[in-house]
């Protein structure tokens, strides 16, 4: 954990959006008031404004903390959504003020002058939180890509690999919980909406771009019909399946830690291989067809 420097709030050691982001022009934090763009930039990237988001970050990970979540969970904003009632204003600043210390003085007004209502915050931190999710899994992803792409000798142990730290994730980030709590709400609230359509551009984005590296390494492309897009949701989407049976608790072999391995790399492995063109230039469904054909003539 990196140590405060004077005057500046202080971070957990989680990943999270990295200081020099310009937090407004990348559309995470657009709710805070200004007559101008310049002031709502300016209001955007403070410090302070970090220190209130970062503080609800800190508390959502609380949330799912089984000792600490239940103080949380009393109802004391008028203005927050039920499902983000932990957040209140009184709990955020509260936070936000234990974090950063007395050097660094933090007060409700600031809150109020930042954001006009407690719901334009928690749309921001809707953002926000997401965005957390997005950053971490890009750093691992360029902790493992190069294993994956030199793995001539043993590509399914590299493919393994990946997929065992991105579930790991799932256990580490309170931002995958919190996306489930994005999601609950997304019909209901387009500020959800928007965050998460941005936040699975954004992964596509880093996921794709592995992909492509690994398919032009190989010298690799898919079946016809099939396009990285549709690789990239099907994964995407058996990756949240798994992480949330994970994170459900029920007793399955989802992981395996002595080996780093998981389901998700058997999925990735069996998708790869599904997918992937052999060299027969079939269809899935041709190549299914002509598979169930050859069993019936046996």
């Amino acid at each position: 954990m990196i140590e405060p420097k004077h005057n500046q709030p202080r971070r957990s050691s989680e990943a999270r959006p990295t200081p020099d982001l310009d937090l407004y022009d990348a559309k995470i934090v657009t709710n805070v008031s200004g007559r101008t763009a310049m002031t709502r930039k300016r209001l955007a990237n403070g410090r302070e404004t970090r220190a209130f988001l970062d503080a609800a970050l800190d508390l959502t990970t609380e949330l799912f903390t089984p000792a600490l979540s239940e103080q949380l969970l009393d109802a004391d904003e008028e203005d927050a959504r039920p499902v983000m009632s932990y957040l209140s204003r009184r709990k955020v600043l509260a936070k936000a003020k234990k974090n950063c210390g007395d050097d660094f003085p933090l007060s409700e007004n600031m809150m109020r002058h930042r954001w006009s209502s407690h719901g334009a915050f928690l749309a921001d931190f809707v953002s926000y939180a997401l965005a957390d999710k997005h950053w971490s899994l890009q750093v691992a992803l360029s902790q493992h890509a190069k294993d994956l792409l030199t793995a001539d000798e043993d590509f399914p142990r590299a493919v393994h690999r990946v997929a065992y730290e991105d579930l790991k994730l799932v256990l580490e980030l309170p931002a995958f919980r919190f996306q489930l709590l994005a999601v609950a709400t997304a019909q209901a609230d387009s500020a959800s909406a928007q965050a998460l359509a941005r936040m699975y551009t954004n992964l596509s984005q880093v996921w794709m771009s592995l992909y492509s590296s690994v398919f032009e390494h190989y010298g690799l492309t898919f079946r016809p019909g099939v396009t990285m897009e549709d690789f990239n949701i099907l994964l995407q989407a058996m990756a949240e399946g798994l992480g949330l049976r994970l994170i459900s608790g029920v007793d399955e072999a989802v992981l395996d830690h002595a080996k780093r391995t998981s389901l998700l790399g058997t999925a990735a492995l069996s998708l790869f291989l599904a997918l992937v063109d052999p060299g027969d230039g079939l269809t899935v469904e041709q190549a299914a067809e002509t598979a169930m054909g050859q069993r019936r003539k046996t």
